[in-house]
């Protein structure tokens, strides 16, 4: 008959199980590069963790709607770049008129401006018109072209927009979303929309320019003048706003950064220790299963 002793193998086949228990959990720790896989298995390490990770996600979630704040901002400042080249292009085709007396290019390259300003301001920023407001899915301006700005019923009907809005890029700060359409380009409009419909009333602009056509062309170059300065003044709001939202994706990073490395410190596993571990549970089960197959083969045979 066979000699066993069935306490031993109780105990042989636990040593076993426990040497396979111990190497999984090192391999998933080597995979995963955490120590423990639930915030329970850390002990009164776990409300450290808990509240690091939830600084992690709301830094990371807001650096990322600072960034696209920043964006937002910095495509809104080139296009107010676009629309005041496109008034200093009027106001040069208004020097160069009045210089030669001629107006026949005139027209033409008051089409030219205008059309670079509607551009400017139909601009889109993945789907979003940065000139739309709050809803930004339409575009702002519903004109073409210069002909479509004299023919409009009223300044008001050239936009189409939503309210000004303001972009989130902290917990609790927020900063100016930039202005919509009609803010930045209403009062140039009116001009363009008087520039427009000016030879119904002061005769064609072709040839030699007429007393009142010189007049005229004196008086829109002073109002684009201002204007320009009201769009530089714009513009410098523009990047005090983008200022603003930069600084606000490094402190974003910096804290996410900070919370990262207190999680690191308490989830990440020491890889050098595991693996040396992991040799040793392999061993271990080596061991195990040579002494549990040892033992379940012993008989009289063996001491006879």
């Amino acid at each position: 008959m066979r000699i066993y002793d069935l306490g031993m193998q109780q105990i042989l086949l636990q040593g076993f199980q426990n040497a396979q228990a111990a190497a999984q959990t090192r391999q998933i720790q080597l995979a995963s590069g955490d120590r423990f896989q639930t915030y329970g298995e850390y002990g009164a390490d776990a409300l450290r963790l808990v509240s690091a990770d939830g600084v992690i996600a709301r830094a990371g979630a807001f650096e990322n709607a600072a960034s696209i704040a920043l964006t937002r901002l910095e495509t809104q400042g080139a296009s107010l770049e676009g629309i005041s080249d496109g008034v200093e292009e009027a106001r040069a085709a208004f020097t160069r008129t009045l210089a030669v007396g001629n107006a026949e290019q005139l027209t033409p390259d008051l089409e030219i401006a205008a059309q670079r300003i509607i551009s400017a301001l139909n601009v889109d920023l993945a789907g979003s018109y940065v000139f739309g407001g709050a809803d930004g899915a339409q575009p702002p301006v519903t004109a073409q072209t210069l002909g479509d700005i004299g023919a409009a019923a009223s300044i008001a009907s050239l936009f189409n927009e939503g309210e000004r809005t303001s972009l989130a890029v902290e917990e609790g700060v927020f900063v100016d979303g930039g202005a919509v359409a009609s803010d930045i380009a209403s009062d140039l409009f009116a001009e363009l929309r008087e520039l427009a419909n000016a030879e119904a009333v002061l005769g064609p602009f072709r040839g030699e320019l007429t007393a009142e056509q010189r007049d005229f062309l004196i008086e829109k170059s002073n109002t684009f003048a201002a204007i320009a300065d009201v769009l530089y003044q714009e513009q410098g709001l523009s990047a005090v706003a983008q200022g603003r939202a930069a600084d606000a994706v490094e402190r974003n990073v910096r804290t996410r950064e900070r919370a990262e490395l207190v999680a690191a410190d308490i989830e990440n596993v020491d890889i050098a220790e595991a693996l040396s571990g992991l040799n040793q549970d392999q061993l271990a089960i080596e061991a195990s299963a040579r002494a549990l197959a040892d033992a379940s083969q012993l008989s009289l045979l063996n001491f006879i």
